[in-house]
């Protein structure tokens, strides 16, 4: 019962985070908050006659009944910032949520998280390298955190869920509620392979100004955000600067310098922000490191599920230096299309470019 009772301090208008844990620690718990009286609250450092009367005007007991009953009827959990389950990474950001409201299971606290955040109207590049670097990094058992939306989000959560792993969708709207409503079928596979959560209460619709707000939930998860393409002024680049803020890594993938979606990208890795061209650079991060055994059956792996025109340009690349234009003259494909595989395989840590000479295998 005590997660119902933070759930409803959860919901007070104006009772933040800092001021729940005031109570909290007054207190000891949200029940005994609930139970206090007016005189009670006032007694308490910082909480001044408006807070109380927020506080007093919100027992309700027919309304919190009536919240429980929904939670039961959707299959939805509230975590409280109190309950073992609640993440330890989220907790040390400066403004966790008091909880969030959850569908599925959270995956094991213990297991490595990334962040994967876009751009909505993203590249074909981008939605590629977005799909095979969560995939890759689902496959060596990371989780994927993302938030849902349509572009390098979705694409992140899918990559994540054909990869075999697990992923969590941070939600601006209930975890009730699917927005965007295309990704009804995606938001069902994320439910069965992790989880749907929001600080938002079910029924809540979409506020553009959540979303923003949700994002710090998104950073907050992971140890790392990864950055795939982002305008001068995309919204991604909030997502970044609240996982700097809190100390986290930004990782950027790199973009096509004439390509605006490339523009927020690229300043994030003026200011310093390193790039991240194979999936490894993350493990390496992350202080993860494959045996040469584990490495050699890894890679055996990503080239079972390379796509068959990476796949050919890759058979042409050998331990000997090959140009671009002999790979296309040899495959009998434009410059270009070539020149995006090389820049997939190159992602994907299959090779290595030589300043001036060409492409070679990196194993």
């Amino acid at each position: 019962m005590e997660e119902y009772y933070m759930m409803w301090l959860s919901r007070i208008p104006s009772i933040g985070v800092h001021k729940a844990m005031l109570l909290l620690d007054y207190f000891g718990t949200a029940e005994n908050i609930w139970k206090a009286s007016f005189r009670d609250l006032k007694e308490v450092k910082g909480m001044g006659t408006i807070y109380c009367q927020k506080i007093k005007e919100a027992k309700k007991e027919e309304q919190l009944d009536k919240w429980i009953e929904e939670l039961e009827e959707k299959e939805i959990r509230f975590i409280s910032i109190k309950n073992e389950q609640y993440p330890y990474l989220l907790k040390q950001i400066y403004d966790p949520p008091i909880g969030f409201y959850m569908k599925g299971y959270l995956p094991d606290d213990n297991i490595d998280k990334v962040s994967i955040v876009g751009a909505r109207r993203c590249s074909h590049y981008g939605a590629s390298v977005t799909h095979k670097l969560a995939s890759d990094l689902a496959k060596a058992n990371i989780t994927i955190v993302s938030g849902m939306a349509t572009g390098i989000d979705g694409i992140a959560h899918t990559g994540a869920l054909d990869g075999g792993g697990q992923t969590i969708a941070v939600l601006g709207t209930g975890v009730d509620i699917c927005y965007p409503a295309e990704h009804r079928e995606l938001m069902e596979r994320i439910i069965c392979n992790g989880c749907v959560i929001s600080e938002y209460p079910p029924q809540t619709p979409v506020y553009p100004q959540n979303f923003p707000k949700r994002n710090r939930i998104i950073s907050g998860l992971s140890p790392i955000t990864i950055v795939v393409e982002a305008g001068k002024r995309s919204g991604t680049l909030i997502t970044a600067d609240q996982a700097l803020n809190n100390g986290r890594e930004v990782f950027v993938v790199p973009g096509n310098v004439t390509s605006a979606l490339s523009e927020g990208t690229n300043n994030l890795i003026k200011q310093g922000c390193p790039i991240i061209t194979e999936f490894e650079d993350v493990l390496i991060a992350l202080g993860i490191a494959f045996s040469e055994k584990e490495k050699q059956q890894f890679q055996q792996q990503m080239s079972e599920s390379m796509e068959k025109e990476e796949k050919e340009v890759y058979d042409c690349i050998g331990q000997e230096a090959i140009d671009v234009e002999t790979i296309s003259r040899k495959l009998n494909r434009n410059i270009q299309e070539v020149q995006y595989s090389l820049t997939l395989l190159e992602i994907m840590g299959k090779i290595r470019k030589l300043p001036q000479l060409g492409y070679i295998r990196k194993y």
